[in-house]
């Protein structure tokens, strides 16, 4: 590794590339096409070469031919390859591989994201949503946040500083991932000879003050470029645009820092606090850490709670043309072809694979689960059954029985039975003297007066329906049984 490492520092071509296998880079990457330039290198759409026919796609940056005979340069780019090699976080693009082409120029082998970079977002015209704008901060913070505290070596020594924090090193992927790329770069392209000039083209608008004027840097000065980002996000606008670099450079050092709000008036006061904690110029006063800058934006009032659904219906309707159709706009799958989808979109039709099993209906263990509850609901119907039948109401529990006395049969009709009786029977006829009396149950008792008896008459009773109806119901008095009528002879024999 040591001897590959100073190969591909002191400029020789590796083996297999002087052997002329420049179209394929090396022998293990095939580049398809360009997707960009800029000043220090070349980007190009890329795949790997493996057996049996395995290849995936990659991007390759390769550094320009200038700089990568410089040997400065090549030194210090190896090692800051080597230390972004290291970074692996879903926020951050991860380095595959670096080396030398045929012709002697240093590459990178990277993540491919499909998708686009935040410059391009920015330049779709007119400010983010406030929700969107919160969420691509915290996503690059964090990429940020683990490349600042990152070991560097076992001293104790932390922390990779990017130095070239810009849109254009932010990628946005259509399925709503962030990732910064080009750690390391900008302090490769710094230890060059260039002039001053040549080393801020095409960035002087996201430098620190710090970095223009040539002190001491750390992740802070990261910072600062992420709150200049923030600020073009949300007004459409940079604070310290100017004519040429010069006047752009003279505004982030000298020029009056413009408030979020007076652009931007819908922006709430938490958020514009946070913009103006990452445009400090004095570094001891701006924002101390990411994690910091993370912390502040959470408790933001526009927070989103699914920031990447919302990135990516912003990705989708700015870029239209571009952007694929996700599968939650299914209208319709195909009961012949269940891998074949159509979307709502006239033209856009893509080929997915689909479980089969999520078109059958439940599975069995979502069918045991019915079963389960179905039971569950019969056992509990059956108690209640059964409670009910070896408790029955209070209403139906028979009362218990009262003792009523039954009516007594009045005096007036015993003795007009008797006298019906002697009319068919004259033998019943009484001599004269002879007394028959009827006595009811009640009646005063029968008295003697000088041998003779008299019985006097019983009161007759008023009629029932005559009589007044109770106010309190009594409990009955138990009486004594009598048999009716009785005849009492009386000795009718005088003196």
């Amino acid at each position: 590794m040591a001897n590959s490492i100073r190969s591909v520092a002191s400029g020789e071509a590796p083996a297999y590339a002087r052997d002329g296998l420049a179209d394929t880079l090396n022998g293990k990457y095939v580049l398809d096409r360009q997707l960009g330039s800029g000043g220090m290198a070349d980007v190009f759409l890329g795949r790997t070469i493996g057996a049996a026919g395995f290849s995936r796609p990659v991007a390759v940056k390769r550094v320009r031919d200038g700089l990568s005979r410089d040997p400065q340069f090549a030194d210090l780019f190896v090692q800051e390859a080597q230390l972004s090699a290291r970074l692996q976080h879903p926020n951050v693009v991860p380095v595959l591989d670096f080396d030398r082409d045929a012709e002697g120029r240093l590459f990178l082998v990277m993540e491919l994201v499909d998708g686009v970079d935040l410059r391009s977002l920015i330049d779709t015209g007119g400010p983010l949503p406030l929700s969107v704008v919160i969420h691509l901060m915290i996503e690059i913070l964090r990429g940020l946040d683990y490349a600042h505290e990152l070991p560097i070596n076992p001293d104790g020594v932390r922390g990779l500083i990017h130095r070239d924090m810009s849109p254009q090193n932010v990628l946005l992927s259509w399925e709503g991932a962030v990732k910064v790329s080009d750690f390391g770069i900008a302090k490769a392209r710094a230890a060059t000879r260039a002039s001053g000039s040549v080393v801020i083209k095409g960035k002087p608008l996201y430098l620190s003050p710090e970095q223009i004027n040539g002190w001491p840097l750390d992740g802070r000065s990261d910072l600062w470029a992420v709150g200049v980002m923030m600020f073009e996000m949300l007004c459409s606008a940079h604070p310290f645009a100017g004519g040429n670099v010069d006047e752009t450079l003279g505004y982030v050092l000298c020029r009056e820092i413009p408030s979020v709000r007076e652009l931007r008036p819908d922006v709430p006061e938490d958020l514009s606090e946070v913009v103006a904690s990452l445009l400090t110029r004095s570094i001891d006063h701006r924002m101390r850490s990411a994690e910091a800058a993370i912390a502040a934006l959470v408790t933001c009032q526009n927070c989103p709670k699914a920031g990447r659904e919302e990135l990516v219906e912003t990705l989708a309707q700015r870029f239209a043309g571009r952007a694929p159709v996700r599968a939650r706009d299914i209208s319709y799958v195909s009961p012949s072809d269940p891998t074949f989808i159509v979307q709502r979109a006239p033209v856009s039709v893509v080929h997915r694979k689909t479980s089969t099993s999520n078109l059958a209906g439940p599975s069995r263990r979502d069918r045991r689960w019915v079963w389960a509850v179905l039971a569950a609901f019969l056992v509990v119907g059956a108690a209640v059954a059964v409670l009910l039948a070896v408790n029955p109401k209070p209403s139906e529990v028979s009362k218990p029985a009262t003792h009523e006395a039954a009516p007594s049969a009045s005096p007036k009709s015993a003795a007009s039975d008797l006298d019906e009786r002697a009319s068919r029977d004259p033998t019943l006829k009484a001599s004269e003297g002879s007394v028959t009396a009827t006595q009811q149950l009640g009646t005063p008792p029968v008295t003697a007066t000088n041998g003779a008896a008299s019985v006097p008459a019983p009161p007759i009773p008023a009629p029932i329906h005559d009589q007044p109806r109770a106010q309190t119901r009594r409990p009955p008095v138990s009486q004594p049984k009598s048999s009716g009528i009785h005849e009492i002879p009386l000795d009718t024999t005088g003196p």
